[in-house]
């Protein structure tokens, strides 16, 4: 167990609906791995719904009395001009929900805070957003977190569980990031679309140039030329063979030393005309396209 006074402030990111309960467990059982939460963000619709009005009043009096260090910051998700969403059931709602999830990831990463989100409440696309934002900008120690529950404590819907109703999942995280994201261009936009966009851009421009390394540094003139025209025009080994004047056990062979290549290359187990059209596509196509510029 960490003690609370080593641990980094955290931030609970949670969404809300009817049931406040999935915030009180999700803090309780934090806590009790040595968590220091003091701050928790709660992401909700209008609070014209009676059952989120509710929650978010019964979550702000548990602040209150049981959790007395702890900010609570409830977030409306809001259409552009401001009008409060009645439910996350359409794209525009959805697209703004993820927009709000990523710019306070983003904003608490850049203040140096720990960051724990919770997808056991609201409904199922602010957790798959939520995954997809926290692929974009978690570091290794936040967390994506679900909760199981014993049926009498869902029957009861208590706030706070006994020892043994109630557990933590963490859900595994794979980050698009090797580094912090606070150190990344992931943190110069509120977008998460454009940061997608942006990050598509950058690995697709790191595939071409491992790609441009391979062909021209792994693979001799005799390798290049039959590997460039199986990709490009997805001829046979016959056809290759005619094409380049070479016997069809020579075209077999430079293929052959091409996979092999490929394979300690990319770190790949095996490797196939199918696996090197696929890693080499983008670059011939580049290059054909340079050469006709």
């Amino acid at each position: 167990m960490i003690s609370a006074r080593s641990t980094p402030p955290g931030i609970l990111i949670a969404p809300i609906s009817s049931k406040p309960q999935l915030v009180t467990i999700a803090l309780d059982l934090l806590a009790q791995r040595g968590e220091r939460i003091v701050q928790t963000i709660l992401l909700h619709t209008s609070l014209g719904r009676a059952e989120t009005r509710r929650a978010v009043a019964c979550l702000a009096g548990e602040a209150r009395s049981r959790y007395p260090m702890m900010r609570l910051s409830p977030i409306c998700l809001c259409d552009p001009e401001g009008a409060p969403y009645d439910d996350v059931v359409s794209a525009p709602a959805a697209r703004e929900a993820f927009r709000v999830l990523y710019r306070t990831i983003k904003d608490a990463k850049q203040a140096s805070s720990r960051v724990h989100l919770s997808i056991a409440g609201g409904r199922k696309i602010l957790g798959v957003y939520g995954m997809a934002a926290a692929q974009l900008l978690f570091d290794p120690e936040d967390g994506v977190w679900h909760i199981t529950s014993t049926p009498d404590l869902i029957a009861r819907a208590a706030l706070h569980p006994e020892p043994g109703e109630a557990a933590l999942i963490r859900i595994p995280v794979l980050r698009w990031s090797q580094i912090s994201p606070v150190l990344t261009d992931l943190a110069l936009s509120d977008d998460p679309f454009d940061a997608l966009t942006r990050q598509e851009q950058l690995r697709e421009a790191d595939a071409v140039r491992v790609a441009r390394d391979f062909v021209r540094q792994a693979l001799s003139a005799a390798e290049r030329e039959v590997v460039s025209l199986m990709v490009r025009q997805g001829l046979t080994n016959q056809e290759l063979a005619a094409r380049t004047y070479r016997s069809p056990k020579t075209v077999e062979h430079h293929l052959s030393s091409a996979y092999a290549k490929a394979r300690r290359a990319f770190g790949l187990t095996r490797a196939d005309r199918h696996t090197l059209t696929s890693l080499l596509a983008t670059y011939f196509a580049l290059e054909q396209q340079e050469v006709k510029e």
